[in-house]
């Protein structure tokens, strides 16, 4: 049996304990010294890795060798969307030299990487979350393995538009539209994400949700992102180098497992709608996002990259929505089955996970290195 390395281990069973004790607490009051432990660890786990997650090599590489010759003008056109001969985004490239400017190793900016997307997204669940530990158990696997510890161009564009979040929450356009740029400068599938700031005004109930998934259900067969297929192409979701391909097979697999995921996201945003809506700020906003990301995924099914990255960071709102829903229920005992439910399901997709990802990761205990032991 495939396990992942211990460290993680014990992060996941902390992350087990701590969320019983909140949905199961007597009090309401968030812990943030528990939330912050867990973002240090997390954050120590990934920025502190050595070889580990996909395209690691390549991208020390670009750190040491091609990121400091760029000139500052061409991400200067870069920026300002000039025709350059850069292919990769600005923003990611600036944070680079500006780590590499201190003398620091790769391992400092993948540190400084893990430092703004585990962090902001443990930032947003202590302030938007019910049960914040919670949330960052449900985003453990496989998210933070796939992003903050991989593709770390994508987190780092999807932790920018989960901070957007909360200028969507205040309705500052333009703020909500800086963090959108900046996000894009990361990663350009972060464009996706600008209707959101609309979409969320939308009023929905659990009748015009069914019919909204059952809709992008039965279109799911007839592959109608083909029809745009050009904007599609232009956002580049795969990486720099064929270190993506190790992703591809989990992908793959994932999608059918993914198939479930969204049913189950689809039950609890139609059950219990009403009660979430009465019990929880904002929940519409989030609620919104997410019934698109479970739609765009349905649409994009048929294509295992688009239907479990391109729309990441709709789904990824899933760490804020199935506590917050839980939280909803009116009756305890509901409350603490769909917790355990959870829990339990965690726990079965560790074991998915480790078993299809976690070698090819680098994440099991034969694989796995931080530079705080291994070297």
């Amino acid at each position: 049996m495939i396990v992942l390395h211990p460290a993680f281990t014990i992060l996941f069973v902390i992350l087990i304990m701590f969320s019983f004790q909140e949905v199961y607490g007597k009090g309401e009051k968030k812990s943030s010294f528990t939330i912050w432990l867990v973002a240090i660890i997390m954050i120590l786990l990934a920025g502190m890795r050595g070889n580990v997650g996909a395209d690691y090599p390549v991208y020390r590489s670009f750190y040491n060798l091609y990121f400091p010759t760029i000139d500052y003008s061409e991400l200067v056109d870069k920026m300002l969307m000039r025709k350059t001969s850069l292919d990769i985004e600005w923003m990611y490239v600036l944070l680079n030299k500006f780590v590499f400017s201190f003398g620091g190793p790769f391992q400092s900016f993948t540190f400084v990487s893990a430092c703004i997307t585990v962090g902001i997204k443990l930032w947003t669940f202590r302030k938007d979350s019910a049960y914040p530990v919670f949330s960052a158990l449900l985003l453990l696997i496989p998210g933070y393995f796939i992003a903050d510890s991989g593709h770390m161009r994508q987190a780092l564009g999807m932790s920018v538009c989960i901070l957007s979040y909360q200028f969507i929450k205040e309705r500052k356009l333009v703020w909500f539209l800086l963090c959108l740029y900046i996000a894009y400068g990361f990663h350009k599938s972060a464009v996706i994400f600008l209707p959101a700031y609309w979409l969320v005004l939308i009023p929905l109930n659990a009748n015009r949700i069914f019919y909204a998934i059952i809709t992008c259900v039965i279109l799911s067969p007839f592959q109608v992102y083909n029809l745009f297929s050009g904007f599609l192409s232009s956002l580049n979701l795969q990486e720099v180098s064929n270190g993506y391909n190790g992703y591809i097979g989990y992908e793959d697999k994932a999608s059918t497992f993914m198939d479930g995921t969204m049913i189950l996201n689809a039950f609890l945003l139609i059950m219990y709608d009403k009660d979430a809506c009465k019990r929880v700020w904002y929940y519409e906003y989030i609620r919104n996002i997410m019934v698109v990301g479970v739609c765009l995924y349905f649409i994009f099914r048929d294509n295992p990259v688009f239907s479990t990255r391109l729309v990441g960071v709709y789904i990824g709102f899933g760490s804020l929505l199935i506590p917050n829903v839980i939280f909803g229920m009116e009756k305890v005992n509901t409350r603490r089955f769909w917790h355990f439910f959870f829990v339990a399901f965690m726990i079965f997709y560790y074991f998915v996970f480790a078993q299809y990802q976690g070698r090819a990761g680098r994440f099991t205990p034969d694989t796995y290195m931080n530079f705080l032991w291994s070297y």
